[in-house]
């Protein structure tokens, strides 16, 4: 991607899954990548900022997935991935060295072992190794809340069928044919079930994004804090040129300004997150 390019980048967030995003979003607008393999393209934004390679990033994931199981939610998790911003020392990862093996063996065909480096103390570089690990559970977890909303579909359209072959109208008639229980339902938000932590995705999001970049919002927690706490700075149009995609005229599209730490429920920005003391821009989508 070229420099001029860039000035144009408009990002959504806080998602880093095409599939994980209902609304229709103008040609243009890219999601931040994890770091992965499968995350690149003309979708994706790949920040020179991430600290893992491809084959790094696929072993890291590996190993915070297997880690996650001792936790009770996503949430737990982050948290605790999170909390390495401060971490006095970084733990030896030979799982996720071997899985970086295995994918560059995969990828070039030749098994040479990397030399492993000392770790690094630098706390700029230990917040993007954070970051970079929560878009990578953002990505496990929005794939996974969309295979779930996916059976969740699919239940739905097999109850019904079932109704329509029972020639059932209404829930009470159900109770009442011998040998049949009533139906079982999948109810809740999969999204909110799996503990998805929004903020902590937009907080990577904004650690790897340009200071020129802007965003899109595309959900309704954040929408929220954009309408009570932010400013309506939006233009009399939107063009390629100036925003990397293009709005029709009366597309109801608005356009906030917030300090990025009031964005994510702070008062001030936190020390050693100094990329929350910028101004963001961000869309709402009508």
């Amino acid at each position: 991607m070229s420099a001029s390019e860039l000035k144009n980048l408009t990002l959504v967030i806080p998602a880093v899954q095409p599939q994980h995003v209902e609304t229709v979003l103008p040609e243009g607008i890219q999601y931040c990548s994890p770091g992965l393999r499968e995350a690149t393209g003309a979708q994706f934004y790949v920040s020179p900022e991430l600290p893992f390679t491809p084959a790094e990033a696929r072993g890291q994931l590996h190993e915070l997935l297997q880690y996650g199981m001792s936790f009770r939610s996503a949430r737990d998790m982050s948290g605790a991935v999170l909390a390495e911003k401060t971490a006095d020392t970084e733990k030896s990862k030979p799982l996720a060295d071997e899985f970086a093996d295995l994918d560059a063996f995969a990828a070039t065909g030749e098994f040479i072992p990397k030399e492993k480096d000392e770790p690094v103390q630098d706390p700029a570089l230990q917040a993007r190794i954070a970051a970079q690990k929560t878009l990578l559970l953002a990505w496990d977890m929005e794939g996974r809340v969309a295979e779930l909303a996916a059976l969740k579909d699919k239940f739905s359209a097999s109850s019904a069928n079932m109704d329509a072959i029972l020639g059932i109208t209404d829930e009470d008639e159900l109770d009442e044919l011998p040998g049949l229980e009533p139906k079982a339902t999948l109810a809740g938000d999969v999204e909110e079930d799996l503990g998805v932590p929004w903020r902590a995705v937009a907080n990577a999001i904004i650690e790897f994004a340009p200071d020129y970049a802007r965003f899109v919002a595309v959900k309704k927690e954040l929408v929220d804090v954009l309408t009570e706490a932010g400013t309506d700075i939006t233009p009399e149009s939107v063009a390629v040129e100036e925003y990397g995609f293009s709005l029709p005229e009366q597309s109801g599209w608005r356009l906030y300004s917030i300090p990025a730490y009031a964005l994510l429920g702070h008062s001030r920005a936190p020390e050693g997150q100094a990329h929350l003391g910028r101004a963001v821009e961000i869309f709402i989508t009508a």
